[in-house]
């Protein structure tokens, strides 16, 4: 669940992407897990639903689903729009308490950009559609 102001528009990085809607000091937490606003499916859920739906809804969820630890988790609200950078990522993530905070000051405006390699597991479908800069 975002903790924060944001809003959608048009991402130089791809598609549409979030971006800030204030300033946000470093270290501010802008994300946290929810449980109602959060969706998280076991490995046997996430095969029952993608059995069960059409493919244009598949292309939908697999492109708004993280896979971490096992599980599926899908954001319902537009922090599923965060773009994927493995540089200048202003995004960090805390595994431990299932949080996302700021890692610089960000200024408002400011796409928020994250790391998917750090919290997506190897054979997360995001992963898969992108190459690491070396």
């Amino acid at each position: 669940m975002l903790k924060i102001k944001t809003y959608l528009d048009k991402s130089p990085v791809s598609g549409i992407g979030i971006f800030a809607g204030e300033d946000i000091p470093q270290g501010k937490i802008i994300w946290e897990f929810n449980p109602l606003v959060d969706i998280v499916y076991s490995s046997e859920e996430w095969n029952n639903l993608t059995r069960g739906i059409s493919a244009e809804s598949l292309q939908h969820v697999l492109r708004y689903t993280y896979k971490s630890n096992g599980k599926y988790y899908l954001c319902v609200d537009s922090a599923q729009f965060m773009n994927h950078r493995d540089d200048q990522y202003n995004i960090g993530n805390n595994s431990e308490n299932d949080t996302m905070f700021a890692r610089r000051n960000i200024k408002r405006g400011e796409e928020l950009l994250c790391n998917y390699f750090e919290y997506c597991d190897a054979d997360d479908y995001n992963l898969s559609q992108i190459t690491p800069s070396i």
